[in-house]
């Protein structure tokens, strides 16, 4: 109840309170960075945090400043003297982890945010700077090995996040981490070859 009699939400926060704000904040962080800008409302938020829409807007003033305040933030870079050797299940494993900590998840959120840039051919190249710098691109073949592993990652980001396939419930995440994280290491190994072959 509140401070006036009124019954409270299940789940939702008192008005103002930090948590609210915080319930808020990732309720947005998950749907922007899964869906992106456009196809996000403000009742789509509100449901997901537990509160009423005008709440959402008396916090953040805007879908604007909302987008602003809940941009996804980065996961922990892999170490930059992280080995190739191996590198395929840490890919796998950290993007499974981002599911269960349910938080954003970048190689999705690049989809969207590529889509809805006003210079797409930027937003690609910034996505390829911050996603894939730290393998070789030494020729045409390296080059279109580093897309498909790109593509191989997005296909378990969307397919996991969007789709719901593998549901945790139902599947041993450590045979995905295995048999996925084998695919995407037999990319980064051909990547990692001089020869391109």
């Amino acid at each position: 109840m509140t401070a006036l009699g009124h019954r409270r939400r299940p789940g939702s926060a008192a008005a103002g309170s930090g948590s609210s704000r915080e319930a808020i904040l990732h309720a947005a962080r998950r749907l922007f960075g899964e869906r992106g800008y456009a196809a996000t409302t403000i009742r789509e938020v509100a449901a997901e945090a537990g509160v009423s829409p005008a709440l959402v807007m008396k916090t953040c003033g805007s879908k604007e400043r909302l987008y602003a305040d809940a941009t996804p933030l980065e996961p922990t870079p892999i170490d930059a003297d992280q080995s190739l050797d191996g590198l395929g299940e840490l890919l796998v494993r950290r993007m499974l982890e981002r599911r269960t900590d349910d938080v954003a998840e970048p190689w999705l959120r690049g989809l969207y945010l590529i889509s809805g840039a006003p210079d797409p051919a930027e937003a690609r190249a910034e996505f390829r700077e911050r996603m894939l710098r730290r393998f070789p691109v030494t020729d045409a073949a390296a080059r279109r090995r580093v897309d498909q592993l790109a593509c191989l990652l997005i296909g378990l980001a969307a397919g996991s996040r969007v789709v719901r396939l593998l549901d945790p419930a139902e599947t041993e995440l450590g045979e995905v981490v295995r048999e996925y994280g084998a695919l995407a290491q037999q990319l980064i190994d051909r990547i990692a070859t001089s020869d391109g072959g």
